[in-house]
């Protein structure tokens, strides 16, 4: 890579010397250099298909996704199964370029290297997920009871029971008389409802996708559903269905990009789901911007879940704002804003640390 970036950046400076710039040879010595590329106009259909060959070659994601952006069909027609499964090996590690290429050339691909784009789109957002959840989301419950010499111990309860037993003095303090604490995994219950309503880069349904894969990583041994929404509701998991993670993403990756969002029919699919919950403690968060355009107004159902919370996406309208608040506040949950996608996982995971 240093090499490739040397020659990149003497190339850039040779081309100046002589005054041969142009826009392809910018482009090429970006795509060498390993950079995003510069603004482009006026590249014909033949210079594209060149620049796209390069940045496979060189395995430039965010170059290959800004020449998608510019003309998807010459792209397609350079982008072959072989080169794209020679992709897979950075596909895991460029964050969100794999999935904003598979949305944006989805519709153009046939169904053998649609079939391969969207598994390397699995394999990117499924590994991104993992390193997310494996920062830890489990609590600890602690469970009180007769004390052992490798647990912890309650203090307070230990003086409040020692004060009742012995009110004329203490004679002696045995194992028995002080309160143990034992740590139990803490379960976790709930249902995720997801706003996949659409953009040309599919980026809701990429955060939406991200996030069922971040909470079916931290609660491999809960029991959880999954609800996506756009112009109405989808069940991606039911509450009590062995899915693997994987199909859980295929089920949101295969998802129309549309843009009308009916939260109200996102919110009654995830009540469903919550009342199928036979514990104590059980939750809902809803992802969305609030800005619904489709349905009756979702504030209505707040009464139908224990605890809602609610993650305010980005890019929505101020009365969406508002509409997120009050969905959190009417459902006793709470209210997480996020300015950009990056921050929306973690979000979430900041939740799921205490949902009651």
């Amino acid at each position: 890579m240093k090499k490739s970036r040397g020659a990149a950046r003497e190339y850039k400076k040779n081309i100046r010397l002589f005054g041969r710039l142009n826009m392809e040879d910018l482009a090429e010595a970006a795509i060498a250099a390993g950079d995003s590329l510069p603004k482009l106009d006026k590249l014909d259909i033949a210079s594209i298909e060149r620049l796209t060959e390069s940045a496979i070659e060189h395995e430039n994601l965010p170059a290959l996704m800004s020449l998608a952006k510019i003309n998807k069909y010459a792209v397609s027609n350079t982008l072959n199964p072989e080169r794209l499964v020679s992709l897979g090996r950075v596909a895991g590690s460029g964050g969100v370029y794999t999935p904003r290429l598979f949305f944006v050339m989805r519709g153009v691909l046939d169904r053998k290297r649609r079939k391969i784009l969207k598994r390397l789109t699995r394999t990117s957002i499924l590994k991104l997920s993992l390193r997310i959840a494996s920062e830890g989301l489990r609590g600890d419950l602690p469970i009180r009871g007769e004390f052992q010499p490798d647990s912890d111990f309650d203090l307070e309860a230990t003086m409040e029971q020692v004060l009742e037993k012995y009110p004329a003095g203490i004679p002696r303090l045995s194992n028995a008389d002080i309160i143990g604490i034992e740590r139990h995994e803490r379960k976790k219950n709930g249902v995720l409802i997801l706003d996949a309503s659409g953009s040309m880069m599919g980026e809701r349904n990429i955060n939406a996708a991200l996030s069922a894969a971040v909470m079916a990583f931290s609660m491999r041994k809960d029991q959880f559903g999954v609800v996506a929404f756009n112009t109405k509701g989808f069940l991606i998991k039911g509450i009590k269905d062995e899915l693997k993670i994987e199909d859980i993403m295929d089920r949101i990756l295969d998802l129309e990009a549309v843009g009308y969002t009916n939260i109200e029919d996102g919110l009654k699919k995830g009540a469903i789901q919550i009342r199928n919950l036979k514990t104590r403690y059980k939750w809902a968060i809803l992802l969305t911007d609030g800005a619904y355009n489709k349905g009756d107004d979702p504030r209505y159902l707040c009464r139908q879940f224990e605890k809602l919370h609610v993650i305010n996406l980005p890019g929505g309208k101020k009365w969406g704002e508002k509409v997120c608040q009050d969905l959190a506040r009417l459902g006793g949950g709470r209210y997480v804003v996020v300015r950009n996608y990056h921050e929306v996982p973690r979000a979430l995971m900041k939740v799921l640390r205490s949902p009651w």
